[in-house]
């Protein structure tokens, strides 16, 4: 190829890549802008960008007062337990599977990918009794009724309402069987049990696969909305994105609509999830490369 046509083809190719950069990134910029208005000044806005006039930090700082800093906190709480929790039931139920063979291993796989099929939207409403009707919790007798069960309770925030985790055990077994199992038997001839099999020789080779299955799970948690807002009414007791959902629906209904403080909560809310697949996500391609289904 002449290098006329070269250099004109690879400037045609920045320039759509920069358009398709900004059409991704222009909600982002709108919420930031946004967020620094004042009520009366975003509702006289009509600009592409709402650039303020005077610029107010207050909607930013709301999140670090005493009414705004617990959700936050509850976010975090919840993302790491949650992706700790998954991560490590992965590894062991994953090695386990590849490396071993016991009675109903068949059975199990395709239950892991059964439970995959099955719309989340389905099990909302029996997961709700069910969380409602658990004995002696909330004021619930032995045969779970007469109170709330765990309504309302921040222990339901930590609690697996699903199986969809099942599918990165699935993706952990298939990397591990494209691992030989030479570096296992060297462990072994070395002294290594099973636990220290697992931290000394596992997980250091599948770093890259355990990194996939951490950032999507923490991103996962992290964006969930819809299980904290069911839940939990108390807001001080919810995560920011259910408490952001909360925040809108008032608004829609009763009371001053501010709009640059939603705007401005959910600016920060995007920053840990961008950073998370920004340091992380060199492990991502490397991790579904390594988790190629194998026979």
């Amino acid at each position: 190829m002449p290098k006329p046509v070269r250099f004109i083809s690879r400037t045609v190719w920045y320039i759509v890549m920069l358009v398709f950069s900004f059409i991704m990134l222009y909600p982002f910029i709108f919420s930031m802008l946004a967020g620094l208005n004042t009520i009366d000044e975003f509702g006289h806005l009509g600009a592409l960008f709402p650039v303020p006039q005077n610029p107010q930090f207050d909607n930013l700082l709301f999140l670090f007062t005493p009414r705004g800093i617990r959700p936050l906190i509850n976010t975090f709480t919840r993302t790491a337990w949650y992706t700790v929790v998954v991560c490590t039931i992965s590894v062991l139920m994953g090695y386990v599977l590849a490396r071993y063979t016991f009675k109903g291993k068949r059975v199990f796989l395709v239950s892991i990918l059964a439970v995959q099929v099955i719309p989340a939207v389905l099990t909302l409403i029996p997961a709700f009794v069910m969380m409602s009707h658990i004995p002696f919790v909330g004021g619930n007798n032995w045969m779970g009724m007469g109170g709330r069960g765990l309504i309302n309770n921040s222990l339901a925030l930590y609690l697996p309402l699903g199986w969809g985790f099942l599918i990165w055990t699935f993706l952990f077994m298939q990397s591990m069987k494209s691992l030989p199992r030479d570096f296992e038997e060297a462990g072994e001839l070395d002294g290594c049990g099973f636990w220290r099999k697992i931290f000394q020789v596992i997980i250091p080779l599948q770093r890259p696969m355990i990194a996939v299955i951490g950032v999507n799970v923490a991103l996962s948690v992290w964006n969930d909305w819809l299980i904290p807002f069911l839940y939990i009414r108390d807001t001080q007791r919810n995560t920011l994105p259910a408490y952001l959902g909360a925040l809108v629906s008032a608004l829609q209904q009763f009371g001053e609509r501010d709009y640059p403080r939603i705007f401005a909560m959910s600016t920060i809310a995007i920053i840990p999830p961008f950073l998370i697949f920004l340091f992380l996500q060199k492990y991502i391609i490397q991790g579904i490369a390594s988790a190629g289904v194998k026979g």
